[in-house]
Order: C-alpha cells, then structure tokens, then sequence
C-alpha cells in the first residue's frame, strides 16, 4: 500500500467509513465544544450588561464629533491637547523619542518639557501602526482624538472590577454605569480632548486593582520570605508597574501612588485593632515600590533630569527613584514594627504612631540632608493649595465650591449633577452598614481612597475628573443598596424561569424606584450635552487664525526639531491661554504658552500705556507677529469671561485701576454704569483689538493716534474675534508746517468686509517741522487688509498727499511728505 506524505496510518481492522465518521465526530464535539463557550459567553448577563454600559459611554464620549471636524481639521477641546499634539507629531517622526526641549515654547529662550512622555507615546506608537509607519497629520489628529475615548472605556472596565471586589458585581455594574454618564467622567475622556488626564485615571484604576487584589490573594495565602505564591506576586509586580506607568503618565503621580501609603498606614493600624498579621501587606508593598523602582530607574538614567541629578516631581527625576525606595523601606520597616510590637502585646496604634513620629524625624532630616527632596514635596504642597500668583489666575486651580470669586454649586452641579447627591446618600450608607470589625481590604482601600480624592476635588476644581471616579461607586452603591432594598435583586439571581423571575421582582416598589432613577439621570445626560455637547467658544477662531498664520507668514526654522541650540528666526506675542495654539496650529514659536512661560512679558506688552515700552518687550522677545483676542478685554468693559484682569496682577499692579464706574440718568432716576478705566483704554490691548491699531476716539470720547509699528494683517468674524497684527519698523513721514500747527495724517483702507480709516496727529515743532511713523504702504495689500493710494496730511486748510512704499515699511525708511 502506498502512503502519501503526512497520511495517518489506519488502525488495524479499521474500514476507512469507520475512520470517516470518527473524523465527523471529533469535528462535531470540537464545534459542539465552540458553541457552548460562544453561547455561554453571550448568556453572560454581566457581560452583555457591561457591553451595554460602554456602548452608552461610547455614545457620550463621541459628541464632540458632531462639531469638532472642520476644514479637514480636528478642533480639539480647550488647550493643553495642542502641545500634546505637538510632541506627538514630533515623536511619530522620532519614535521613540520625545523632545525634552523646545525652542519654540518661551521664545527666545527655549523652554525643557516636563510632562511625562507615555500619553503621547502611546498615541505616536497607534498613528505609527495606523499610517503604516508614515503617519499623515489626519491620522495622527484622529488616533490622538480616539485615545481618551478608549482610555475612557477602559477605566470604566477597570472600575467595575475594583468596585465588583470591594462591593459585589451588582454594586460594580452600576458605578461602571455612572462612570460612562457622568459629566466628569466625560469631559477628560471625551472624542478631541487628548490630553494625559484619561491615562492617569486608567492607569492608577489599574494599579489599584493589581494593588488590592495582590493583597486579597496575599492574605489568604499568607506569602512568606522566600516562599512567594505566584498569584499574588504576579499581582504585585503588575501594581508595581502600574506604578512605574504612574510615573511616566502625570507630574502628580506621587499623589497617586501616596494614596497607597496612606490606605497601608490605614491597614496597619487597622490589622492592629483586630490582631492580625500584616506580613502580607508589607511583602506585598515592598514589592510592588520596588518593581516600580527597578522600571523607572534606567528611564531616569537616560534623562537630562536624572543625568544632571535632578531632584524634582516636576520631571521625571532621581526624585522619584528615592520617592519610590522610601516607599517600599516604608513597608519593610511597617513590618518589622508590626511584628515587634505584636510580640510585645503592644496598644494596636503603636505601629501607626512610631511611624508618624518617624516620619516627622524623618521629614527634619531630609529638609537639612536632601533639601532639594523636601523643597519638591513643599512644593506639591504649595501646588494643592494653589499657591502663588500664576496659579490665583488658573480657574481651575480654584475650589470646587468658588466660581467667580463667589460660593457656588455650579461646578459641582454642572459636572456631578445628581450623581454628587446620590453619592453622598451613598457614601452615607456605605459607612452605616458595614461590618467595622471585619472589612476586607478592599473596602478599607476603597474608603481612604475616596477620602483623598474628595480632599482633593474640593481644594481644586480642576480634580473634579479623579472625584468622578469615586462619585461613580458611591452613587452605583447608593442606587444598588436600594434597589436590593427593596427586593430587585431576590428574584433575577437564582429563578430560571422567565416568568417567575419577572413576577418575583417586578413589583410595585421596585417600579418606584425605576422612575425615580430614571428622573435622577436626566439632569447628569442635560449636563452631558452642556459640558461635551457644545465646543469652547473661542476654538474655531483660534484653528482659523493660527491656519492663516501658517499659510501667511514666512515659515520658521525647525519646527519638529526645535532641540537646544536652535533659534527660529521670530516668534508671536500672545497671552499665555492660547501659546499652545500657535506652537501647533500655526507651527510658531510663542513667547507665551500654557506652561505659564513668558507670562510676565506678555501682561507688560498688553497693558502697556505707550507704544514705545510694549516694542520693547516686542524686541527682547523677537517677536513680530500679536495675536489677540475678544476674551482678553475686561468683564467690566463688557466682555463675558474676560480675563483682562490676570494682566496687571500678573504685572504687580493694582487691577482696579483699570475700572471705572459712572452715573447716568435713566427715565426714574440714575443708574451706575460699569466701565473700563482711561487706563484700560489706554493699553496696548484696547488700542489693538478695540481700535484695530487705527486710533481715533476710544468709548469713552478720548481721541487717540494710531499705533505706528503694528498693522492688522487678518481677524476672524466668529464668536471670538482673534486678530493678528505685524510689527513693523515703520516708514517715517517728514514735513513741515507752520510752527506748533496741528497736523494730521489718515489713510483709507479695507478689511473685513468695511471700510476704515487709519489716523494720527502730531504738532509741528519750533521750525516747522513734523514727522509720523506709520506701519501701513500705501496702494497695497498686507494680509486681508487693502490700504488706499496715499496718506492725506492735513493741517488747517492745506493737504498734501504721500505715497509710502512697502520697503520704507519694512526698512525703517523715511519718505518726504512736502510742505503743508
């Protein structure tokens, strides 16, 4: 008999039919086999519950797309993601390198990056796999769009989890529900807002998992030195990563990862109470800090921070390698101490208390051995309370109860809505129905966890997104006690029969509930709309602005590979707000950004009563473009939400001495009317945006010349005027006139649809002479600006008119305007 390569050789007595239908068998309990697991998988209610609750997140997470996507372009959420966009532009051509400094941020001096590198990694790495390997902007717009949708996603996963250990699957399914509604929840993980915030509430969810589940396993298993179970071990060096991962995702990630030592010294004492052995705790922490020590170190060996030895939070830094050792010496010293004083038959507080009075020794030491380590823990401190006077300006720096300068619930209320009210219940219920003397590790974690976080939402409304996350567990534990309350649950747990399930829960108490739940979310999906539904309103202007920018100046040098060393050739003069806009919407050096660099020199420029000191700032920043707009004024000049105040008390000055108020007669009396001061129509900023640098009268009738070195070369017409302006060195016009005439200078142009007129005034001297510095050629077009066939210079009856060529503009010419 002839076999062909790879046959099987027949069983003796074996017909080959028998053999077919044995094949066909196997085939059948394999495809049988398939089909269970399938269809079990899609009986899983949880699952199918779990599914659901991320398709309704999804949802919610994608409203900005029904206006984000304009002109090709993705107009993203507020500021910070248009420098995240910028490094990951910069690292999808270098992966995986990422720059640590960049000439085009504090322009000229350059600026080191401290913001840890792994969001924009992680979204480089995608648009590298997306664009197979040559990644288009488009590409890299949209995957670093996607990315907080996904992390969102994620974390509400990652929550179910944590919450399904601490307080049963029920209680999970529905913080996970909360988590993918709730308004805080959704803007830092909404479609466009890409930005580090999504990573660092996905990754500490994930550290914090690996960290309580470790020490689930640990404490039934009881691990030992050198016996280690492999379950909890596991655990812990996966804790340990999402430590490392902590690290390179957030500034703060030593408030992440402290929430750890707080929850431990919090078991300690805890076990303590109730005579237990902590061993498992102190294995377990000591080996999660020192995994997550082992990760970070060869980074920060690689670093400038770590190679100059630098010790700051701010950059990943030797700071943090000692940081996390201190961490793991922390639990190995817990642990002798706990064994210590248990053989003593010590108070069940003495280890707790040894280690706080340790760690005040400790602190006295380290501030006279290692100041620089105790100057960056002030430091974070000083960050919390929202110290000093760059962060006074930051609204989100305030508490969550202040807006406005006021006490207020708008912010709670806009971004928690009745998923803050429900937690609090929940929160409540929580601490009344637990057993004190026998809370698992979970719950122990679970409660110092959200005390911490609701510490830190309350000193700073910008934590609002962490306090969500905690919101989300109790207001699902609050629904959830309720519901069982009331018998939801006896009956959907164990029934088989639909019908006895249905009639064993469907009652009339449960049904209350159902409606008043129901009522309950429509104002979290109004606050939904409000907050992720509607786009910022100064987001389009700045794309269009900075767009034009891009395509209408002379282009700058090194632009994704700005490294110390390099120096573009100029930059642009902005308030700090929207420096990030033009370093990657008009790929620009700014002298200001949102790393609050340049901000002193930019509240001089935009408050300055006189041209001559704001081109002084113009030339020691080597700017030559200002970008301004409608929300700089001043809330008591008109302008809602303005932040013109910021200036001057950035600037050291009194900000009141740019009010006015007056009173004005009305039909049954007067009224007292808010106004800008002569000082505050004096500034640079009103001169520019108020009278587009043409002079003339301002509001409040005083007359004003036009600026003689800035021209407006474009503005935008939409909800945020942005305009842009050239700085010039200016053509000089010379004359003479009758000594000490008044003579005048004006210039018809067009721009934004209307018809303007450029003005100044100056007197003629002793001997008849007079001159102007103007910044507009005549019979040309700069930008979107046309200007007429000469300035006419008046004085008295007598005319004259002066052409002015573009060269004289830009070189600082003087041109000849006669005799008048």
């Amino acid at each position: 008999m002839v076999f062909t390569m790879g046959s099987k050789r027949k069983a003796p007595g074996e017909t080959r039919k028998k053999q077919e239908d044995r094949r066909k068998a196997d085939e059948g309990k394999a495809s049988e086999t398939q089909g269970s697991a399938l269809s079990r998988l899609l009986k899983d209610r949880t699952l199918i519950m779990l599914a659901g609750i991320l398709l309704i997140g999804l949802a919610l997470r994608l409203l900005p797309l029904t206006y984000s996507l304009s002109g090709g372009q993705i107009a993203f959420s507020e500021f910070d993601p248009y420098y995240h966009l910028r490094r990951i532009t910069y690292a999808a051509g270098n992966f995986p390198y990422l720059n640590s400094f960049d000439s085009y941020v504090n322009y000229p001096y350059g600026y080191g990056i401290s913001w840890p590198p792994l969001f924009d990694l992680i979204a480089a790495g995608l648009s590298l796999i997306v664009g197979l390997g040559s990644p288009s902007r488009p590409i890299i717009e949209a995957v670093s769009a996607s990315l907080p949708v996904i992390l969102g996603l994620v974390s509400i996963v990652l929550l179910y989890y944590i919450v399904k250990d601490a307080l049963g699957r029920q209680a999970g399914l529905l913080a996970a529900l909360f988590m993918a509604i709730l308004p805080a929840s959704i803007f830092r993980t909404a479609f466009a807002y890409a930005d580090h915030h999504a990573l660092e509430v996905a990754v500490s969810l994930a550290m914090y998992l690996c960290f309580t589940r470790a020490l689930a396993l640990a404490r039934e298993e009881k691990p030992s030195l050198p016996k280690l179970p492999k379950k909890p071990l596991a655990y812990a060096l996966l804790a340990g990563a999402c430590m490392a991962g902590m690290v390179f995702s957030w500034e703060g990630a030593p408030i992440f990862i402290g929430i750890v030592v707080l929850y431990a010294l919090t078991q300690y004492a805890y076990d303590g109470f109730r005579r237990e052995d902590t061993e498992y705790l102190s294995i377990t922490g000591a080996i999660a800090s020192l995994a997550a020590a082992v990760l970070v170190t060869p980074f920060v060996l690689a670093s400038p921070a770590g190679q100059s030895l630098t010790i700051s939070a701010v950059y990943i830094s030797w700071f943090h390698v000692i940081y996390l050792i201190a961490m793991a010496l922390f639990f190995v010293a817990m642990g002798g101490l706990s064994r210590l004083y248990s053989g003593m038959k010590a108070p069940w507080f003495s280890t707790v208390l040894t280690a706080v009075a340790g760690a005040a020794v400790l602190a006295g030491a380290v501030k006279l051995a290692l100041p620089q380590v105790f100057d960056t823990l002030a430091g974070g401190v000083q960050f919390l309370f929202g110290s000093g006077n760059v962060l006074a300006t930051i609204v989100e720096v305030e508490p969550l109860f202040i807006n406005d300068g006021g006490l207020s619930i708008a912010i709670p209320w806009a971004y928690l809505s009745t998923g803050g009210l429900l937690a609090i219940l929940g929160l409540a219920i929580f601490l009344l129905t637990r057993k004190w003397g026998g809370m698992k590790n979970a719950e122990v974690f679970l409660l110092v966890w959200t005390l911490v976080v609701l510490a830190l939402g309350l000193l700073q409304k910008r934590f609002v997104y962490l306090l969500a996350v905690n919101v989300s567990i109790f207001a699902g534990f609050a629904v959830y006690w309720t519901l069982d309350l009331v018998g939801f649950y006896r009956g959907t747990e164990n029934n088989k029969k639909a019908s006895q399930s249905r009639d064993a829960w469907l009652t009339p108490p449960v049904v209350a509930m159902g409606i008043v739940f129901a009522v309950l979310l429509i104002p979290i999906l109004m606050s939904d709309y409000s907050v992720s539904g509607v786009q910022e309103f100064y987001t389009l202007d700045w794309n269009e602005a900075c767009q034009w920018v891009k395509d209408n100046t002379p282009k700058t040098s090194y632009t994704y590979s700005a490294d110390k060393g390099t120096e573009p050739e100029y930059g642009i003069m902005s308030w700090w707000d929207y420096g990030n806009y033009i370093l990657y919407r008009a790929e620009r050096p700014a002298v200001a950004n949102n790393f609050q660099t340049g901000i002193g020199d930019a509240a001089r420029f935009f408050i300055a009563q006189d041209e001559a000191g704001a081109s002084e700032i113009m030339d020691k920043r080597k700017a030559k473009y200002v970008m301004l707009d409608y929300r700089l004024g001043s809330p008591w000049a008109g302008v809602t939400a303005g932040v013109f105040e910021n200036m001057p008390y950035l600037a050291g000055e009194d900000t009141s001495s740019y009010h006015a108020s007056y009173v004005v007669p009305v039909t049954y009396g007067s009224q007292t009317v808010l106004d800008g001061s002569d000082k505050y129509y004096s500034s640079m900023y009103s001169r520019l945006f108020n009278d587009d640098g043409l002079g003339g009268r301002d509001r409040l009738g005083h007359e004003a010349g036009g600026l003689q070195r800035y021209r407006l070369i474009y503005a935008t017409d939409g909800t945020d005027p942005v305009k842009v302006f050239e700085y010039v060195k200016g053509a000089t016009i010379t004359g003479t006139a009758s000594p000490g005439a008044v003579v005048k200078a004006s210039l018809n142009m067009a721009f934004q649809g209307g018809e303007h007129t450029y003005y100044a005034s100056t007197t003629a001297g002793a001997d008849g002479s007079f001159s102007f510095t103007v910044p507009y050629p005549t019979s040309a077009t700069i930008g979107t600006t046309s200007t007429a066939q000469a300035y006419v210079l008046t004085s008295g009856a007598s005319s004259v008119e002066v052409q002015v060529p573009a060269s004289a503009v830009d070189n600082g010419e003087t041109v000849a305007g006669g005799k008048l």
